[in-house]
């Protein structure tokens, strides 16, 4: 996928990764030619978000939203297993004659930076983690369970790896750290 960046910061800032960095961390997920947007919001747009979509109260890290669909007509353009789809997955047609956003991932900068601080987390390294962690929500991947959680966290093992990056929350070293 081609990552876009879209900030609706008041004042936006530097990324802790270069935007190429962070393309290329979801460039082999879903299909090469659709798009992810990544959109970096303040706080309180992010807590509006949370609760409005998702029945969460305060500020959130990341949210997803897909616009594939897990039904459709035909073949689908993503099979499961294909991309790192975690189902099969379809444009939904009104969509499929221009560029496809396959979704968008959020995130909340001030926050993820903040909780970084305060924990001593590479700071780097999680906005890796929650990019990854986002893209494949968009994908279909869940962790209800426990199985779910396993398997998706060595998908986004898997694809930090592949950039050089550890995965925070598996105990993996980050470059520069």
């Amino acid at each position: 996928m081609k990552l876009e960046l879209i900030d609706q910061r008041g004042r936006p800032q530097a990324l802790p990764l270069p935007i190429e960095r962070l393309a290329a961390l979801v460039a082999p997920l879903g299909a090469p030619d659709w798009i992810l947007d990544l959109v970096l919001v303040e706080d309180p747009v992010m807590a509006d978000l949370y609760g409005r979509w998702y029945g969460g109260e305060g500020v959130t890290d990341v949210l997803s939203f897909s616009y594939l669909e897990p039904q459709g007509a035909g073949a689908p353009q993503l099979p499961a297993g294909h991309g790192e789809a975690a189902a099969d997955l379809w444009v939904p047609p009104a969509d499929a004659a221009g560029p496809v956003v396959a979704g968008e991932v959020i995130l909340a900068p001030r926050f993820v930076d903040g909780r970084c601080a305060r924990e001593g987390w590479d700071l780097a390294a999680e906005w890796a983690l929650l990019l990854v962690h986002g893209a494949l929500h968009v994908l279909g991947w869940t962790h209800d369970t426990e199985v779910q959680q396993v398997a998706m966290r060595a998908c986004e093992a898997r694809l930090l790896a592949a950039e050089g990056l550890g995965h925070p929350l598996a105990g993996g070293e980050t470059e520069g750290s």
